[in-house]
């Protein structure tokens, strides 16, 4: 996949990660643990089924990665940058919620978070490669939405868009939420004592 030998992928690859992790540092700084204790019994995980969790996983990691990849054509870093920094305060934020209880984090949030922490960061490494070489065009977003005639612009879609969303995000995305539906509902069952 051409995307892996662009001269910048592994800058942005760490770019994308400090963003995710400065988003977790802001959420686990802003939700304090004792001001809103989660309670698992009034969790929607304990009403929903497998499948439904399947679904909303699925549903929600496929827009985030889509919006944060699809948006990148306008031209604007702030976009996938605000993206990739609000999941990161959700993660810190959710972590904050567990009280950090280290057991429960490790048994639920990681056996998918390891897949969709890395297709986020890699979906916003996508998105600065493709903002930096539409800017090389010199086309500002109308233009290159009306009139993509340009070669480079249709190989920078194809190689640095479409290909790493159809072949390596959805197929992750799919396995992360089939691990969270299952492996991760089962591991937080076993740590709740086998509710």
């Amino acid at each position: 996949m051409k995307i892996f030998n662009h001269p910048n992928f592994a800058l942005y690859i760490l770019l994308t990660f400090c963003i995710l992790l400065l988003g977790c540092g802001i959420g686990l700084i802003i939700t304090s643990p004792g001001d809103q204790p989660f309670n698992f019994a009034n969790s929607p995980i304990f009403t929903m089924t497998g499948f439904q969790i399947f679904q909303t996983v699925l549903i929600k990691n496929i827009l985030a990665t889509f919006l944060i990849m699809s948006l990148s054509i306008l031209g604007v870093r702030l976009v996938p940058i605000l993206c990739i920094l609000i999941n990161g305060y959700m993660i810190g934020n959710t972590i904050s919620l567990l009280n950090y209880n280290s057991y429960i984090i490790f048994a639920t949030i990681f056996p998918h978070g390891y897949i969709e922490f890395t297709l986020l960061v890699f979906a916003g490494a996508c998105s600065c490669i493709i903002i930096e070489e539409i800017r090389k065009t010199g086309l500002n977003a109308y233009t290159l939405l009306t009139h993509h005639r340009n070669p480079h612009i249709r190989y920078v879609l194809t190689n640095y868009l479409f290909y790493p969303y159809i072949l390596l995000i959805v197929p992750g995305v799919v396995i992360g939420a089939v691990i969270e539906a299952t492996f991760s509902l089962w591991n937080l069952q076993v740590a709740l004592g086998g509710l």
